[in-house]
C-alpha cells in the first residue's frame, strides 16, 4: 500500500475533507479509504453507518493499490497487522479513517479477522468478504451484509477512541468470534461505552 491518496470523493452531505462544525466546534471527517477494489455502495452504506455513530462527516478517499504485500500464499489470506501498519502511516487530514478490504484477512495465532484497529487511533481496517452470507455457500442478503459491516466499521473504529471490548453480547463494542456474535449485537453502543465514546 503507498501513501498515495489522490483526491477524497464525495461523501454525503457535500463533505470533502473540508472542516465540519458541529456541537463539539471544528472537527474533522472520517475518512472511509477502500484498500484495492471495493464496491462503491457499500462504503457509502459504510460512511452514512459511522456518521450515525459518531456525528462526524465522513469523505471516501481514493483506492489505495491492492495489498500484494501483505498476501499470505499458505494461507491464501491477507496479514492485517501489515495493512493496518500501512494505513497507519498515511497523513491524512481526519479525524479518523476506516480502510475496506474486500480480502480475507488473519492475524497470528487467528484463523481470520472481521477487522482491526490501532487502539487510540487513527486507523483502523474490516474484511468484507466473510460478513457475506455468500461466503458460507448461502443465499446473498444485502441488507443482513450491510448491517455487519456497518458493525464492525463502528466496533474498530471505537478501538481508536480507547475502548475495549464490552461484555454486554448486544453492544457493539462486545468481541465477534463468529457471525451470530455480529448478529446478536446492536450498531450501538450501549450505555456504558456511550458515555466513554467521543
Amino acid at each position: 500500500m503507498s501513501k498515495e491518496q489522490g483526491g477524497k470523493g464525495a461523501g454525503e452531505q457535500g463533505s470533502r475533507g473540508t472542516e465540519v462544525r458541529g456541537s463539539r466546534g471544528a472537527v474533522r471527517p472520517i475518512v472511509v479509504v477502500p484498500i484495492g477494489q471495493v464496491d462503491e455502495s457499500i462504503l457509502t452504506v459504510i460512511g452514512q453507518g459511522l456518521r450515525e455513530a459518531f456525528g462526524w462527516a465522513y469523505v471516501i478517499a481514493a483506492a489505495l493499490p491492492h495489498p500484494d504485500y501483505a498476501y499470505d500464499r499458505r494461507r491464501g489470506q491477507y496479514l492485517v497487522d501489515d495493512i493496518l501498519a500501512q494505513l497507519s502511516r498515511l497523513d491524512l487530514d481526519a479525524e479518523r479513517w476506516l480502510g475496506m478490504a474486500d480480502l480475507d484477512l488473519y492475524t497470528p495465532g487467528l484463523n481470520f479477522v472481521f477487522g482491526q484497529a490501532r487502539m487510540g487511533g487513527p486507523a483502523a481496517v474490516i474484511a468484507l468478504p466473510r460478513l457475506r452470507q455468500s461466503f458460507y455457500g448461502l443465499p446473498e442478503d444485502e441488507a443482513l451484509f450491510h448491517q455487519r459491516a456497518v458493525k464492525e466499521a463502528v466496533h474498530e473504529l471505537g478501538h481508536t477512541y480507547g475502548l475495549g471490548h464490552c461484555r454486554n453480547p448486544h453492544c457493539v463494542m462486545c468481541f465477534s468470534n463468529s457471525l451470530p456474535d455480529v448478529d446478536r449485537k446492536e450498531r450501538n453502543f450501549c450505555l456504558s461505552c456511550r458515555r466513554r465514546s467521543p
